[in-house]
C-alpha cells in the first residue's frame, strides 16, 4: 500500500500540488474581502483546480516521453517530469488514460459550478481545458510559450475559485491575478534553463533556447521588478488592501535568486529552489493581505 501510495504521488507530481494551495486561497481571499465567502464551495473548487493541475503534470509526461525529451532530461526536483514513465512506473498508454480521467472529473465539476452557480464559468474552463490539452503538444513548440503556464496556471485559478464564490468575474479579480501569472510564468522560466538541451530534443522554443541564459535571468528580473511597483499602484486606486504592502517583504529573495541564477560558478539548483519559494511567499501574503483587509 505504502508503495502504490509513492507511486501515485510520483506520478503526478504531488510536490507540486502546493501551488492550487496559493492560488486557491488568493482567489477565495478577494471573495471573503467582498463579504462573498462559503467553505463549501472553497473546498470542492480547490479539490477540482488540484485534479486540473496534476492532470496538467500527467499529460506533460506523456508528450515528454513520447518526444523523446524524457531520454534525455536532466531530472532535478524542479524540472525533467517525474520520470514514471521512462522508470518503468506507469506505461504511456496508462499515463495519457489517467491525464484524461483527472482532467475529466476536474471538468464534471465545473459542470457542477455551472449549473448551480452561472454558465458564464464555460468561458474559463473552456480556455482552461485549451491550455492543459494543448500545452505540452503544440504551446510549448511557439515563442514565449511560457505566458500559457502564467495564464493557464496562475491567472485562471484565481479567478475561478472568485468567479464560484461571487457569480460573476470583475476588473479587481483581473489585477488581482497578475502578480501570480508574472510568479508562474517565472516558475517555468527559470526550469527551463536546465531543460535547454532536452527541449531542443523535443523542437521546443523556450526563452532560454531562443535567448539564452543571461538574457533569461534579465528577463526575469526585469519583469519581478515590474510586479511590486504595480501592487503598490493597486494600493493606492484601491485595486489591492493596505495590507499588500507586505509583499514587499519578499522583495531580497529577487536579487538573490537573479544572483544566482545568472552565476555559472555555482549551482543552479538553489535559484530554483528560491525560486519557488518566493513564489509561494508572495502569494500566501498577498492572500492573507486581503483576509487581514476584511478584518481590519
Amino acid at each position: 500500500m505504502e508503495m502504490n501510495i509513492s507511486r501515485w504521488v510520483r506520478i503526478v507530481r504531488a510536490q507540486y500540488m502546493t501551488l492550487p494551495v496559493v492560488l486557491s486561497i488568493i482567489g477565495n481571499a478577494l471573495a471573503y474581502y467582498e463579504g462573498k465567502f462559503q467553505w463549501g464551495i472553497a473546498v470542492l473548487s480547490f479539490i477540482g483546480l488540484m485534479l486540473a493541475h496534476m492532470s496538467v503534470n500527467v499529460i506533460n509526461d506523456y508528450f515528454d516521453y513520447k518526444s523523446g525529451i524524457d531520454k534525455v532530461v536532466n531530472r532535478t526536483p524542479f524540472n525533467g517530469g517525474s520520470g514514471s514513465i521512462k522508470d518503468g512506473i506507469i506505461t504511456s498508454k496508462a499515463t495519457l488514460s489517467v491525464g484524461i480521467i483527472l482532467l475529466t472529473i476536474a471538468a464534471f465539476i465545473g459542470l457542477f459550478f455551472m449549473i448551480t452557480v452561472s454558465w458564464w464559468l464555460l468561458p474559463l474552463l473552456l480556455v482552461a481545458a485549451f491550455f492543459i490539452i494543448a500545452y505540452s503538444p503544440k504551446i510549448l513548440k511557439i515563442p514565449f510559450a511560457e505566458w500559457s503556464a502564467g495564464i493557464g496556471l496562475g491567472a485562471l485559478p484565481i479567478l475561478g475559485c472568485y468567479f464560484v464564490q461571487t457569480g460573476h468575474y470583475s476588473w479587481q479579480a483581473l489585477l488581482v491575478s497578475i502578480p501570480s501569472t508574472i510568479l508562474v510564468h517565472h516558475l517555468l522560466l527559470l526550469n527551463e534553463i536546465p531543460d535547454e538541451e532536452a527541449d531542443r530534443t523535443g523542437k521546443r522554443k523556450t526563452f532560454p533556447i531562443l535567448f539564452g541564459r543571461q538574457a533569461t535571468m534579465n528577463y526575469y528580473l526585469i519583469l519581478v521588478l515590474l510586479m511590486y511597483p504595480f501592487i503598490f499602484a493597486g494600493i493606492i486606486f484601491h485595486v489591492f488592501p493596505i495590507w499588500s504592502i507586505i509583499t514587499a517583504l519578499t522583495l531580497p529573495l529577487v536579487f538573490t535568486i537573479y544572483n544566482q541564477g545568472i552565476s555559472r560558478d555555482k549551482p543552479y539548483q538553489p535559484a530554483q529552489q528560491m525560486n519557488v519559494m518566493h513564489l509561494h511567499l508572495t502569494q500566501l501574503l498577498l492572500g492573507l493581505s486581503f483576509i487581514l483587509g476584511k478584518i481590519w
